[in-house]
């Protein structure tokens, strides 16, 4: 696919510098996460072009945020010279619907409320291409990945394995569609998503003890380190030689503590700001697609930073547990 000039995107990157400002910092998160009521919360939303909404309703909060988000992708998709690109951000939330919908079914539970408009397919549509067959429609990898996830769970009933199948081909199209983009940049940025992924699944792996063969299902292969480097049991010697002199080098020290049971939580967020310092960069280029992916991951990192606060706060947590919780920093 030919690639685009970086001057192709003058008219997308100064529409979203017009409307980037709109966009919470870390400030005004901080203060929406010490609100001391309601009203207050409101308003700072509000200040903000959120729409009047009662924040102790989780499930209005996720509208709110599914209306924005769309907000969001159609400037993307009407202005951006190559829209494909923000296919690559959708695909998670139809793999996320397949699963809610093999196990809704598999349970015998309705999952219609579990599934998000964000996806490419609209949800009501992939419902009815899974439950009648009809596979035709989707990605072939998709479709393969649907069949084989769906036979996993109805022959051993363990989601853990039919979900394997479902995040390993979720990470293959992603990686596709990105390539297929022609954008080197969102291709990095997928492929370090893959790596961090799979430094935490080997580390969780190895705490619980499960063999090589469980581990080379669910390692995903795509990212700039091989798969293979992931299979061997991790150790304080060995996990230092991994990382050296790759992406993920910087994560050393949280990935010693989880390998030590020290906490997860903590790698999460090394590997959530090391995805973000990697788009961060997209702040010293004036224009281009960098700028288009970019505005996105900050739109999103917003709505999961309104989300914990809002979260924590409805869970009736301390502003010290809200903010220890709140992880925001923005790529745009």
């Amino acid at each position: 696919m030919k690639k685009t000039k970086d001057t192709d995107y003058l008219h997308i990157s100064t529409r979203i510098r017009c409307v980037e400002g709109q966009l919470m910092n870390n400030t005004q998160l901080y203060r929406l996460a010490e609100s001391k009521d309601a009203q207050e919360a409101e308003k700072l939303l509000e200040e903000k072009g959120w729409p009047a909404f009662d924040w102790r309703d989780m499930l209005k909060l996720e509208q709110v945020i599914s209306q924005r988000r769309q907000q969001m992708m159609d400037l993307l998709y009407v202005h951006c010279p190559r829209p494909e690109m923000i296919e690559v951000f959708r695909l998670k939330y139809d793999y996320h619907n397949i699963k809610a919908i093999l196990k809704g079914d598999a349970q015998q539970v309705d999952p219609t409320r579990l599934l998000s408009s964000a996806g490419l397919i609209p949800p009501r549509e992939l419902l009815r291409m899974i439950r009648e067959g009809d596979l035709e429609g989707m990605d072939p990898v998709m479709a393969q990945a649907v069949e084989t996830a769906k036979e996993m769970l109805e022959r051993t009933g363990d989601p853990q394995l039919s979900d394997m199948v479902l995040d390993r081909a979720e990470k293959e199209e992603t990686l596709k569609k990105a390539r297929e983009s022609g954008s080197d940049f969102l291709t990095g940025y997928v492929q370090r998503t893959i790596d961090c992924c799979n430094l935490r699944t080997a580390l969780r792996l190895g705490r619980m003890g499960k063999g090589l063969d469980y581990v080379q299902r669910a390692i995903l292969p795509g990212g700039t380190i091989a798969p293979e480097a992931f299979y061997a049991p991790m150790t304080r010697e060995e996990l230092p030689r991994l990382l050296a002199g790759t992406c993920l080098e910087t994560l050393e020290s949280q990935a010693l503590d989880a390998l030590e049971g020290r906490g997860f939580a903590l790698l999460d967020k090394a590997c959530d700001d090391l995805l973000i310092e990697y788009a961060r960069f997209a702040r010293q280029v004036p224009f281009g697609e960098e700028t288009v992916i970019g505005y996105l991951l900050a739109c999103e990192a917003e709505y999961n930073a309104v989300r914990s606060v809002l979260a924590g706060k409805n869970a009736g947590l301390s502003q010290d547990k809200i903010m220890e919780r709140l992880r925001i920093c923005y790529a745009v």
